[in-house]
């Protein structure tokens, strides 16, 4: 603690005002061009994102935006995905390290200003990206029911820069930019391009198992199309190791013998527990294309990958009905596999018409994951059961079509005039099949007589696994229209108006509405602009949360004790849910407001501070997990055993978010101490729940409750209030020394029984690399994240099945340090 104490103190005096996202090389620029720009703080880089006439720079719009540069983005994409680039960079981008949670461990929960990955826009170049066919479904997460965007197949070797809108932008850019919106630039060089191999693994932790060992290459290049025309192509690979942080179970493995514990007890292998981060491989491509034709240009984007992962679950003992003895005498522990596609290209003409700039695209994009276990088995099928399945099959299909037109005018004498307007069409499809009949069929065996177990049912479905049964199956799809009209005005030198409007229909039960944004920004001096806007939302229910529903075998904190048990989501218009009074779900609807100012007193000081509020309401998530005499005859009517705990989609809730964001960046040049960049984040967020929907009376009359005391608390407690990242470069000659260091602030998970809450304090994370330009176009790395191995507090509540000790949704993870070393060339 002293050493981050003393690493604090030297990064605070050295930025005197300084964050990571900081904006800040200009976009496309390389290290070395900015190292010339020891003058700028980044405050005049070119965004195009909210902006679809004149070009703005950061500090001249009227809403925030973030710039990630390329430099950036290689120095942290080798060792960690896309979103946790974002968490490492962007105050109010927060990303959970779940272990052990099948989807979530591979296409992990993330969220913009307090709110979850869909109420973010991503964008590729300008063009709307679609969503994963994977669902957020971990406890603690607030998009429960979702498919948001997975940022993470987006090869990061072909990324130019990245723009973080932080407002509300639905009346620009569509419905689910509630939070923001991310617009991911792909490189557009003509000739030369970067190729990198990066190699690294956890520290590690005693008796836990592996750690993480990692390897990435990746390589990029630029191609000359004709004499104006660019081809930019990048391809990356990626083998992960999985990281294990466990403990010894306890109780008993075996059933007693004569009366007595059985002598196996004393050397069993306690620590069957394999939850963490994922074994995982993955190559990704990308192409970004354009070619004059005439007087249109046409361009392409195409991007492509596969990935295959595994993760690993709690142990089943042999002494229960989750096991069979004769296919594992001493128990097993299953795992969730995944093998994912996912592809998207975009094809479209821009040019010149009567004046207007017009834009013409179509772009398609698809998500197919398989859903499977190994080790495993289906307990009901006995000793013929498989111990391999491919449980099911989820698709999702996005198909695209944009025509976009802006101009320039000049009214009230020569006052310029941005007019951009534009149709879209949108068709989107949601499917789930299952696959193998033995991961959820009820095979009917009994154990037999003259066993402890005898005369009870072995457990039914893969465990493990996620299931999905032939009822459960989804297949839906609805098409959407939409017009907008976006105009900007600088009334004066110092004045700037912005409004935009938006005209959305969907063919399925969300119907239509509109959306309105309203934006100034006024210059008081060259050195101080004052910046605000208000806008409304609307984020239709997503297709999976309409369709899906599965069944899994998962231990859950229940009374306090974690227990095996059978979770199941119902679709919302099933029997079950029906019974239990759910009702067809409406859309969300929100507002924002923003306020702040940037100030920009010398060229090379950047500080920019917005607060914001934004009201959600109608807010889509899960109920807690409904168990009890009445759920159970229901289930039982429907023709399930009853043993099932219980969740369904409902709009249950509307919140408040709170908050403000603070991006400062310094610059100063020394002529023989080099170059030295000062960046500083912080965010502040707080969400409160306004309102609870009733709960229906067929479930008050159960005695039960729609939204329980715990998942309130995922909402309101469950992640940090407050996050600041300090950020220190520094350049000399051929070397360079790269310094942050990120406070995430405490968090809770309750519990409805409030003794057996949880809080976890506050902690410092450290990171640091330090480079050396070997050659005159190699450069090498070497650098470690949380160098000093931190982890968060540990849990209160033991984990009796040998889970980690510590908290698992921290949002820096619960897995200690990581040390890599990469060699960098230049093409």
């Amino acid at each position: 603690m002293l050493k981050q104490r003393y690493l604090l103190a030297s990064a605070l005096g050295a930025l005197a005002i300084g964050t990571p996202a900081l904006a800040q090389e200009a976009p496309g620029a390389t290290p070395d061009a900015a190292a010339g720009q020891a003058d700028s703080a980044g405050q005049n880089d070119i965004v195009v994102t909210g902006s679809r006439g004149k070009p703005r720079t950061i500090t001249s719009s009227p809403t925030p935006i973030d710039v990630i540069g390329g430099d950036q983005l290689g120095r942290l994409a080798g060792s960690m995905p896309l979103r946790d680039v974002l968490s490492q960079l962007v105050p109010s981008f927060q990303a959970q390290q779940v272990g052990s949670s099948s989807f979530d461990s591979v296409a992990r929960p993330a969220g913009l200003r307090g709110l979850s990955g869909v109420h973010v826009l991503v964008l590729v170049n300008g063009k709307r990206r679609h969503n994963s066919s994977l669902i957020n479904l971990n406890s603690g997460n607030v998009s429960a029911g979702a498919n948001p965007v997975d940022l993470d197949l987006i090869p990061a070797s072909a990324i130019d820069h990245i723009e973080v809108l932080r407002d509300g932008a639905a009346a620009q850019y569509g419905s689910d930019a509630i939070a923001g919106v991310i617009n991911v630039i792909l490189k557009s060089n003509t000739s030369g391009g970067n190729a990198s191999i990066e190699a690294g693994q956890r520290y590690g932790q005693d008796g836990s198992g592996s750690d993480g060992e990692t390897i990435q290459a990746a390589i990029s290049h630029g191609f000359k199309l004709g004499e104006e025309g660019s081809l930019a192509i990048s391809v990356e690979a990626k083998r992960q190791q999985a990281t294990i942080r466990n403990s010894d179970a306890t109780g008993a493995f075996y059933f007693p013998v004569n009366g007595a514990a059985d002598p196996r007890e004393l050397t069993v292998n306690r620590r069957t527990y394999q939850g963490g981060l994922p074994q995982l491989r993955s190559i990704y491509g990308s192409e970004s294309s354009k070619l004059p034709i005439g007087n249109v240009e046409f361009y392409t984007t195409v991007t492509a990958g596969y990935r295959e992962a595994r993760v690993g679950q709690a142990g089943r003992r042999p002494n229960s009905t989750s096991d069979i003895i004769a296919v594992y005498p001493d128990g097993f522990t299953p795992y969730y596999t995944l093998h994912e596609f996912d592809f998207q290209a975009t094809g479209g003409l821009r040019g010149k018409l009567a004046g207007w700039d017009v834009d013409l695209s179509s772009t398609y994009g698809r998500n197919y994951a398989r859903n499977g276990a190994d080790n495993s088995l289906n307990a009901s099928l006995g000793a013929a059961s498989p111990t391999k399945f491919n449980t099911f099959s989820s698709a999702f299909d996005q198909w695209t079509n944009n025509l976009d037109f802006t101009r320039h005018y000049e009214v009230f004498g020569s006052r310029p005039l941005q007019v951009s307007a534009g149709l879209e069409y949108r068709y989107e499809s949601y499917v789930t099949r299952t696959l193998d009949t033995a991961a959820y069929i009820n095979g009917g065996y009994v154990y037999p007589a003259g066993t402890p177990l005898a005369g009870q049912p072995g457990a039914v479905g893969a465990q493990g696994a996620i299931v999905v049964n032939p009822e459960d199956q989804a297949r839906i799809k609805r098409n959407n229209v939409a017009a907008y009209v976006d105009l900007a005005l600088d009334v004066t030198d110092r004045l700037l108006l912005t409004a935009a409007g938006r005209y959305e229909d969907y063919d399925d039960s969300s119907g239509h509405v509109w959306s309105g944004k309203v934006a100034a920004r006024y210059k008081v001096a060259n050195w101080l602009s004052l910046r605000g806007a208000f806008s409304n939302g609307f984020r239709a229910p997503s297709l999976a949360q309409q369709g899906f529903a599965q069944t899994s075998t998962q231990f859950n904190l229940v009374g306090g004790v974690y227990q095996l048990i059978q979770s199941k989501v119902v679709q919302t218009g099933s029997p079950v849910a029906l019974a239990l009074g759910a009702q067809p779900l409406r859309p969300e609807r929100s507002r924002n407001y923003s306020l702040g100012f940037a100030f920009t007193p010398v060229s090379a000081l950047s500080v920019t501070v917005d607060a914001y509020q934004i009201d959600l309401d109608n807010r889509i998530t899960m109920t807690g997990l409904l168990s009890s005499a009445g759920v159970r005859a229901i289930l039982k009517a429907n023709g399930f055993s009853g043993d099932q705990f219980v969740r369904f989609f409902t709009n249950a809730l509307d919140t408040r978010t709170r908050g403000v964001d603070v991006v400062g960046s310094y610059v100063h040049s020394i002529d023989d101490l080099g170059r030295f960049r000062g960046t500083v984040g912080f965010n502040y967020n707080q969400t409160d729940i306004r309102r609870i929907a009733p709960t229906p009376t067929q479930l008050s009359g159960l005695g039960l409750t729609l939204f329980d005391r715990q998942t309130q608390g995922y909402f309101t407690v469950g992640t940090p209030n407050t996050k600041l990242i300090l950020g220190l470069d520094w350049n000399l000659g051929k070397f360079g020394v790269n310094a942050k260091e990120t406070r995430y602030g405490g968090f809770k998970l309750l519990n409805n029984t409030p003794s057996l809450d949880q809080s976890y304090g506050a902690k410092w994370i450290t990171d640091l690399e330090v480079s050396y330009q070997i050659l005159e176009r190699a450069q090498l790395s070497v650098g470690a994240y949380n160098i000093f191995d931190v982890y968060p507090d540990k849990n209160t509540v033991p984990s009796t099945i040998g889970g980690s000790i510590y908290g698992s949704n921290s949002p820096f993870g619960a897995y200690g340090g990581y040390y890599y070393a990469r060699l960098s060339l230049k093409l």
